[in-house]
């Protein structure tokens, strides 16, 4: 069973992104919490989880289907901390009505 698509009527908390990305990691990307419990908004994310490239991608398809929108390239190479990619989300998603 799915989650709930979030309403986009008012601008996402970092604390809700970081509660998902949190999830994410520890389900999709087998990340230890004791891990993902030392990431910080300024952490690098790739190094921070210990990203691979199919994790990214894991990573990056679970934030586009759950926030209903895909990333555009450009913006994902700009993504370097925990912080970028929280705004990034937060950018994306307020686009939607």
């Amino acid at each position: 069973m799915q989650d709930a698509k979030p309403s986009y009527a008012s601008r996402i908390s970092q604390a809700e992104i970081l509660a998902f990305l949190k999830a994410t990691a520890i389900k999709e990307l087998e990340v230890p919490e004791a891990t993902f419990s030392r990431i910080g908004l300024k952490t690098p994310i790739v190094e921070g989880l210990q990203l691979d490239s199919v994790a990214q991608v894991v990573l990056v398809t679970a934030i586009e289907e759950k926030y209903d929108f895909l990333f555009d390239l450009e913006d994902l190479e700009r993504v370097e901390t925990v912080l970028d990619l929280v705004q990034l989300i937060q950018k994306q998603t307020q686009h939607k009505t």
